[in-house]
């Protein structure tokens, strides 16, 4: 399964059980911009992560980091509102300047300098810095 291999907790996007099921739940929601915004309004950090990536798919640019169910998924769907993708970019501000936030805790025990924590906390950079 590669760098898709589903596990409790990963530094990509979509590396995680949270993050897939949160996709699940979008392809069944009614419609998916007004589910987006819910998720950047109440939702776990894992999903807020990987809503921020998804609306960059959404938006031509490149993100890599996506599982390949969600990347055919986004094939037939239009661009998102400017506006959702600042919001996204907001939400995953939010999560960098909040060490108390759900996700940093993962990390804690491995301590700020571990590779896996500074390579999470730079994909989040990275989608925050894109939506923008």
């Amino acid at each position: 399964m590669g760098e898709f291999e589903m596990g409790a907790w990963s530094t990509s996007s979509f590396g995680n059980d949270e993050a897939l099921d949160w996709f699940g739940d979008l392809q069944e929601a009614p419609e998916v911009w007004p589910f987006i915004e819910e998720t950047l309004d109440s939702g776990s950090t894992e999903s807020v992560v990987a809503a921020g990536a998804l609306l960059l798919l959404l938006s031509g640019k490149a993100e890599t980091d996506v599982h390949p169910d969600v990347i055919d998924w986004a094939a037939g769907q239009q661009a998102p509102p400017v506006a959702l993708n600042l919001a996204a970019a907001q939400a995953i501000q939010a999560i960098i300047d909040d060490p108390e936030v759900d996700g940093h805790d993962v990390w804690a025990d491995l301590g700020e300098d571990d590779e896996d924590y500074v390579a999470w906390l730079a994909n989040l950079a990275r989608i925050q810095g894109l939506l923008r």
